[in-house]
């Protein structure tokens, strides 16, 4: 059986983190996640994503079957009102939590980043290209995900496009086209 055709504007580094085996994950009832939540599911299942300075961190337990994503908006909540996972921090916290919760090993976890993309001339402009939202959004995700020593096995991140990512969450397996 062949691979699907890279759709256009795929990069072609991203060959590796195409589906093998014949399953197209964008034919699958996929569960679309929106900015600010968390989804984790012990079923294969697929998680869709359009980023732009937004990031999504992806973890899976290749063992078990076990996997969720998160999408956030900000780096990291400052302490006032309400903690959500529109902030990475606790974002990210939150998805480990239900990934445990869900029976996944945290021995066992691997991650990919996707996102944080600087899209805007307006944001370019204000802010030198490493400091821009995205960049920081996707710093604060490598830092948490090194600090909990899971491996990021593959990250899409940065430039001046958005993202749609398409995550299998028992696989581990992502199909990520640029906007």
């Amino acid at each position: 059986m062949s691979l699907p055709p890279l759709p256009k504007h795929t990069s072609p580094v991203l060959a590796e983190l195409l589906p093998v085996g014949g399953h197209d994950p964008v034919s699958s009832n996929p569960h679309f996640l929106h900015a600010g939540q968390i989804y984790v599911s012990a079923q294969a299942e697929s998680i869709v994503l359009i980023l732009g300075s937004c990031v999504a961190v992806c973890i899976w337990d290749p063992v078990n079957g076990i996997g969720g994503a998160t999408h956030y908006l900000l780096p990291a909540w400052d302490g006032k009102g309400v903690p959500s996972p529109r902030y990475g921090n606790v974002a990210v916290s939150a998805l480990l939590q239900k990934l445990a919760d869900a029976g996944a090993n945290s021995a066992q976890l691997r991650a990919k980043v996707f996102g944080g993309g600087c899209l805007f001339d307006v944001m370019r402009e204000a802010s030198p290209k490493k400091d821009h939202l995205g960049s920081r959004n996707v710093e604060i995700a490598l830092e948490l995900l090194a600090k909990e020593r899971i491996p990021v096995v593959a990250k899409e991140v940065g430039g001046d496009r958005g993202q749609r990512i398409v995550f299998q969450t028992g696989s581990g397996q992502a199909l990520v086209t640029a906007l």
